[in-house]
């Protein structure tokens, strides 16, 4: 019974603060401590929890990750603005930086709608588009559609993975065949986004 009552725990407590949750889940996903934080899974959750549930629309909860990383995105293109590479510096992430730029440059546009994927660098992308002054409209725009594919690409896994929710509650210590398998594919997904970032980033590596 520990799996239901689990379930019923996490359902009250979405239900009772379950935006401010996603939105500040969906923030810190995108921060330089995004990579200890399972802002994804969070996501996932919550689309699960939000099948059949009118206290907790599938619409809204896109919404609310949506405008949380957004606005990350946001902060860090200010912030880069504002401070130039003093962050940078300050948290010794020269090297992270340096690929950021690298990757911001040689694709613009394309790479801050992929970012959201880039689990390594995704913050820093959007601290150096600051630094350099990348235009401000075509930088929201495409935050925002990064922003959005992110959260919508992780919640409707959790949200077709709730179609399992009945057989949940009702076989005590396991989930249905078809929640596991959109809860591995939403693993294996970031797990595949986690290591092509990195493999990019060691080559780019400076002896």
């Amino acid at each position: 019974m520990e799996i239901i009552n689990l379930l019923n725990i996490t359902s009250i407590l979405f239900e009772q603060w379950g935006y401010p949750i996603i939105f500040i889940s969906s923030l810190i996903e995108i921060t330089p401590l995004g990579w200890a934080f399972p802002g994804g899974i969070i996501l996932a959750v919550a689309g699960f929890l939000s099948n059949n549930n009118q206290n907790l629309p599938l619409a809204s909860v896109i919404i609310a990750g949506t405008l949380g990383a957004w606005l990350a995105f946001l902060l860090a293109y200010l912030l880069g603005r504002k401070t130039g590479m003093w962050l940078v510096v300050k948290l010794k992430q020269e090297k992270n930086a340096r690929f950021a730029k690298s990757l911001l440059r040689k694709n613009g546009g394309v790479i801050l709608t992929t970012s959201m994927l880039a689990n390594l660098t995704r913050f820093w992308i959007s601290y150096i588009a600051g630094v350099d002054k990348y235009s401000f409209f075509k930088f929201n725009l495409y935050a925002f559609s990064a922003s959005l594919s992110w959260v919508s690409l992780m919640t409707i896994l959790g949200f077709f993975a709730g179609y399992e929710k009945e057989n949940l509650r009702k076989i005590t210590g396991g989930m249905g065949i078809l929640a596991w398998g959109f809860l591995i594919l939403a693993i294996f997904v970031i797990y595949r986004s986690i290591k092509h970032e990195y493999k990019h980033f060691q080559k780019d590596k400076t002896p």
